[in-house]
């Protein structure tokens, strides 16, 4: 189920970001060759697809450890020390990936209340592109939540 879920999220991921690159390069060549046609949402909806594209893979990084932390010091802790030391950070980072999930979902609610779009021609409504924060957190307080259980049971990998 894991590698399913792993394999979804890698997909989307690569998918948008293809997406974005593809919609960037069609519009540099439009720019020059037919700069009439050339959409006037064509920057937005790009941003709209690297945004997801990076929300989605925040729980990637955090899986692999490739996001941002300071080894220097916990590497030369004991062993247990350095265990509790990644366990403490697996919850805080539960708590404050959790907390933007929530606060992204009432900022995706209020874009909904309020109607809100685009500014383009197409008119995309708001809350979609908002969505992704709280997708995206939560995906990584999912992540966190993993990462916690399997350090407290000794099955850290």
């Amino acid at each position: 189920m894991k590698s399913l879920l792993v394999g979804l999220e890698t997909g989307a991921t690569g998918l948008l970001a293809l997406a974005a690159a593809l919609l960037t390069v069609s519009e540099s060549v439009l720019r020059y060759v037919a700069p009439m046609r050339l959409p006037d949402w064509g920057a937005e909806v790009t941003v709209y697809l690297v945004g997801w594209a990076v929300m989605l893979s925040a729980s990637r990084l955090i899986r692999d450890r490739m996001h941002v932390s300071v080894e220097m010091l916990a590497e030369r802790l004991p062993e247990r020390t350095q265990s509790a030391l990644r366990l403490f950070t697996c919850l805080f980072g539960l708590v404050v990936a959790g907390c933007i999930a929530w606060a992204g979902w009432l900022m995706v609610d209020f874009a909904l209340m309020l109607g809100e779009r685009s500014d383009s021609s197409i008119r995309f409504p708001m809350w979609a592109y908002y969505a992704a924060i709280p997708v995206g957190f939560a995906l990584s307080a999912a992540t966190y939540l993993w990462q916690a259980v399997m350090i407290a049971t000794g099955r850290e990998a």
